[in-house]
């Protein structure tokens, strides 16, 4: 049985799904020992970039909570027709605008800039660290859980925001800072399709940081650059979803029509396109940067430079997870994990047992 199958028949997840109606999906937890993934192993990731493109349209149907037996029984255009084309153009013309395209997103708060330089510092001091974050309420709850999360065995709760800001380290602090403050680019309410798909992207957002992250620290990258590109990436679903809701009830295709194969990989497209255009402002590193351009230029797919290629494998396997823990994957997928490196399971294997 595939990795990505067979610990979900021993996930409560799939009772809870059957129970009600789920507000976000949740992710089982895979226990299998890494020692029985590693036969047949390629050195490379020679079927990423190709599988992504077969699952696009199911992937997406999973992002706007569409039931499975629908989308089986619905007839898929194989080719782009007018009025597909036609929404295309609108949106990028959003895309190509910068008043339009920046409305699209809030601009990362000040404090996300400030926090990581000095992090990225080894000598930062703890103190003026707790002192910057002790601003932000919200930011320091989620430091001081953390902290108690990850000292598990200690008796003493752990209650001061200095101390918690030095028990559990620059990597992980500074994971934790972006994900408390970037989490309310992903907060959308109502009844638009960026607010149908809003608990999935976030899902599938802190799930493919993670997993960039550990990537990008196998190949000697800052898993910070990992973390924050897994993270943002998926701020692009957000931002396409928005500037499809902007066209108006007459201009936005259904959603069968949305998530046909050929509409699905043009939306991708213009979601990568959307992703670079709205980072790159942000200077969040040079590496960020150089992969944005990078990425623009050339596509997710054909990126080569070291944190685009973790970032496209990252995407990749997220995608087949995400559709794993659904009942989702097409059939065909099953072998995508068994042609990684012995390092990139590892790294798949460790993300997906935190849970």
């Amino acid at each position: 049985m595939s990795i990505f199958r067979w610990p979900l028949a021993l996930s409560p997840w799939l009772r809870a799904r059957a129970a009600a109606v789920r507000v976000a999906p949740l992710r089982p937890r895979l226990v299998a020992s890494q020692g029985s993934l590693t036969a047949g192993v390629a050195p490379e990731f020679p079927v990423i970039a190709a599988e992504i493109a077969e699952v696009t349209s199911p992937f997406f149907a999973w992002l706007l909570s569409q039931p499975k037996t629908d989308i089986e029984q619905s007839v898929h255009p194989t080719a782009l027709d007018e009025r597909a084309l036609s929404v295309l153009a609108r949106l990028d013309e959003v895309i190509q605008s910068e008043p339009q395209r920046s409305a699209l997103l809030p601009r990362a708060p000040q404090v996300l800039p400030q926090l990581m330089r000095s992090l990225r510092d080894d000598h930062y001091v703890s103190v003026e660290v707790a002192a910057r974050i002790g601003k932000d309420a919200v930011l320091a709850a989620e430091v001081i859980r953390a902290a108690n999360g990850s000292c598990r065995g200690s008796r003493e709760p752990i209650v001061d925001l200095s101390q918690a800001v030095l028990s559990i380290g620059a990597d992980h602090l500074r994971r934790v800072i972006a994900k408390s403050v970037l989490r309310p680019i992903f907060n959308v309410r109502g009844a638009s399709l960026s607010a149908l798909a809003a608990p999935q992207i976030w899902v599938n957002a802190e799930f493919k940081a993670r997993l960039c992250s550990a990537l990008a620290a196998a190949e000697g990258i800052d898993p910070l650059d990992g973390y924050l590109a897994g993270m943002l990436h998926d701020c692009g679903w957000t931002a396409l979803l928005r500037a499809l809701d902007g066209l108006g009830p007459q201009g936005v295709p259904t959603v069968p029509q949305l998530i046909a194969p050929a509409m699905a990989r043009a939306l991708a497209d213009r979601r990568d396109l959307l992703f670079c255009k709205l980072m790159r402002p942000w200077q969040l590193s040079m590496p960020l940067v150089s992969m944005a351009d990078e990425i623009e230029a050339r596509g997710l797919a054909a990126a080569q430079s070291p944190l685009a290629l973790s970032l496209q494998r990252a995407h990749g396997l997220a995608s087949l997870h995400a559709l794993a823990c659904d009942a989702r994957l097409p059939d065909g997928m099953d072998a995508t994990l068994m042609s990684l490196s012995p390092s990139a399971q590892a790294c798949y294997l460790t993300v997906t047992r935190e849970g």
